[in-house]
């Protein structure tokens, strides 16, 4: 009698003496690559919001810049003239860089410089416009 309720004590601590550290180590890897590809698509959306963030931005300075050439006949030397008329205000692109503004012959440019803060390098965002209907793209 005694022996076999040791017996049952010994069975019941084995089953109750939880998970061994192999175990614990597979739940976390697993666990890591889960949140790996999470990290991942979450980041790759992020890089295309800052895309189409710039080039909205780049379209509403555009637009100002347009309407101050209707009302004074002019082009503006620099972003600051359209504030806070043309445009409500002037902010940086979601790189943390000016935009730009540059005059081409009857039209101009207005653009970022893109992740890089670099010019060039394929990933420039800039819109032109002036010299008919504003076009939207990549340099």
């Amino acid at each position: 009698m005694v022996e076999t309720l040791r017996k049952e004590l010994v069975q019941k601590k084995r089953r109750a003496r939880g998970m061994t550290l192999i175990e614990i180590m597979v739940v976390l890897v697993i666990l890591g690559l889960i949140a790996g590809a999470i990290g991942y698509n979450v980041f790759n959306q992020l890089k295309e919001a800052q895309v189409r963030t710039a080039t909205l931005d780049l379209k509403a300075i555009s637009n100002g810049v347009d309407l101050y050439h209707v009302e004074t006949g002019q082009w503006p030397d620099g972003l600051t003239q359209l504030v806070p008329k043309y445009i409500k205000d002037l902010h940086k692109d979601p790189w943390g860089s000016d935009y730009s503004y540059v005059r081409t012959g009857e039209g101009y440019d207005v653009y970022s410089y893109g992740p890089d803060k670099a010019q060039g390098g394929g990933d420039d965002i800039a819109v032109h416009g002036g010299e008919g209907t504003p076009t939207a793209g990549n340099k």
